[in-house]
């Protein structure tokens, strides 16, 4: 059984910036089997002191395989709002595999509304996307909840409190670095997300994922973007993105657990010159997002290549960390919500294409504690 619980008088993802919102009611999803023994592979994240809501949906025994089919979306002209286009296939069936599919979209021109996910997966579990082409959606510009100009996220995948969802031998028609378009993919509330063999423009889980991994693949201009828990694995593979992953600061940067990193290749912002970093993301420890924000506990990094020829002429070498918060320089910033720092990055061969070495940050101080094995 597929079950999802919900205390509404609890607030998490209070979410910080442009898209600001007073966050979402306390959600989780998880699978038991006819006894109620729970699959420790997706655990429960979060304390419930009541339950406000609980669905439980049958998980179906037979898969359900969908196979083929070839789509063109001819894009809306609609205003650039916030009103999501809901046009595609919508999977809330539990054991489904979807294979050799192909979805393209022609006429976009300089304004229009944005799209939800053609390839929708809520609600369910054990969903896997095979030998399927997806495109990139036009980004358009709205103002967000702030009062500022926003990109509006739009997407061709979307999985919401789905688990075990899996996307191989995946890819996109348009090119993953080109910046006009929105990354491919956004998800919330889900655990056990996979990318293997994929070649996608980016990997995303905004209101958290429990373990995620991406392996065989290449990311492109938005590299990988994510909150969470547990474990992300990322290895063999190229990312193209900003920082080698990026924690979204929206969310508090948070991922309470750890990175695994393993014989992957770099490419700082798709080669433009930069000052390259591995982990991105910000926290200035003011902001209640409605739990404790972590930087993950133990990072391993083996065999990475650091493609970073092309620098500005100051470039310092790249950093292990962003500067998660300028103004913590010693010990006078008080954080009103501590930011709990990472414990340990555990390092074997690590190489540069500067031939600069790698950092800890610019911002030595946040970082002071961080033991740093290099082997």
């Amino acid at each position: 059984m597929h079950f999802t619980v919900t205390n509404s008088n609890v607030r998490r993802y209070i979410r910080f910036g442009p898209n600001q919102n007073n966050g979402s009611p306390q959600t989780d999803i998880f699978v038991a089997d006819k006894n109620g023994k729970v699959d420790m592979d997706a655990p429960i994240i979060w304390d419930f002191d009541q339950i406000t809501d609980i669905t439980v949906l049958p998980i179906d025994e037979k898969t359900l395989t969908i196979s083929g089919g070839r789509f063109t979306t001819i894009a809306n002209s609609a205003e650039s709002k916030y009103t999501y286009y809901s046009r595609g296939i919508t999977i809330r069936r539990s054991n489904v595999l979807v294979n050799g599919l192909e979805h393209r979209v022609t006429g976009e021109g300089d304004h229009g509304a944005p799209y939800g996910g053609f390839i929708s997966v809520h609600d369910c579990s054990y969903v896997t996307v095979r030998n399927t082409i997806l495109t990139g959606h036009k980004t358009y510009r709205t103002i967000g909840s702030a009062g500022v100009p926003v990109s509006m996220g739009t997407y061709d995948i979307n999985v919401n409190r789905a688990l075990n969802v899996s996307f191989v031998n995946c890819s996109q028609t348009n090119d993953i670095n080109d910046r006009t378009y929105w990354g491919i993919m956004g998800s919330n509330y889900s655990k056990n997300l996979l990318y293997d063999n994929c070649t996608f423009s980016r990997f995303d889980a905004h209101m958290g994922v429990a373990n995620a991994t991406v392996r065989n693949s290449t990311l492109g201009h938005m590299g990988i973007n994510a909150i969470g828990v547990g474990v992300f694995t990322v290895e063999n593979s190229t990312i193209r993105g900003r920082s080698l992953i990026n924690l979204r600061s929206d969310y508090g940067s948070t991922w309470q657990g750890e990175f695994i990193i393993r014989n992957c290749i770099f490419v700082p912002a798709g080669g433009r010159p930069t000052s390259a970093n591995l982990i991105g993301g910000s926290n200035s420890g003011q902001h209640d997002f409605g739990y404790t924000c972590y930087m993950p506990e133990r990072i391993t990094i083996e065999n990475l290549r650091i493609d970073d020829s092309n620098h500005p002429n100051d470039y310092q070498g790249p950093a292990i960390f962003a500067n998660f918060n300028p103004d913590m320089t010693d010990n006078s910033y008080m954080e009103k919500f501590p930011y709990v720092t990472t414990k340990e990055v555990i390092l074997r061969n690590v190489t540069t294409a500067s031939g600069k070495p790698l950092r800890i940050s610019d911002n030595p101080y946040m970082f002071r504690n961080v033991k740093i094995k290099a082997d």
